[in-house]
């Protein structure tokens, strides 16, 4: 009795899994050393106003810049950085891979959503 090995296509193939990863990736949110970061959450901060949470995927942005805020490739709005905090301390600089909370001028908690990319 002799063995029979057919080739079959594995479906955990690593190069299988990563085309399958490549095809659904999206678009860099930013073209490289632009700010970019997609909103995971927001909250409103009585007496000081909006605050959006998020990693900062690419470049970096200091208090004081002008950010775009965009949905689905079509800008929203227009606003200025008032404040950076992270992890409960105050900065003036976030940089990418930073997790960082922005305090953004003139801003309503409902006029963003989470999936919201800022940039500049």
């Amino acid at each position: 009795m002799s063995w029979k090995f057919w080739k079959r296509e594995n479906p955990m193939d690593p190069q299988v899994l990563l085309a399958k990863a490549h095809e659904g990736r999206p678009q860099d949110l930013a073209p490289p050393g632009e700010f970019g970061m997609a909103i995971e959450d927001v909250f409103t901060i009585t007496g000081r106003g909006t605050v959006v949470t998020g990693r900062v995927l690419s470049g970096s942005a200091a208090v004081g810049d002008q950010v775009v805020v965009s949905r689905a490739g079509q800008m929203l709005l227009q606003t200025q950085i008032d404040a950076i905090e992270m992890f409960r301390k105050t900065t003036t600089v976030a940089n990418a891979g930073d997790n960082v909370g922005l305090l953004l001028r003139g801003l309503g908690k409902d006029q963003v959503t989470r999936g919201d990319v800022i940039g500049k």
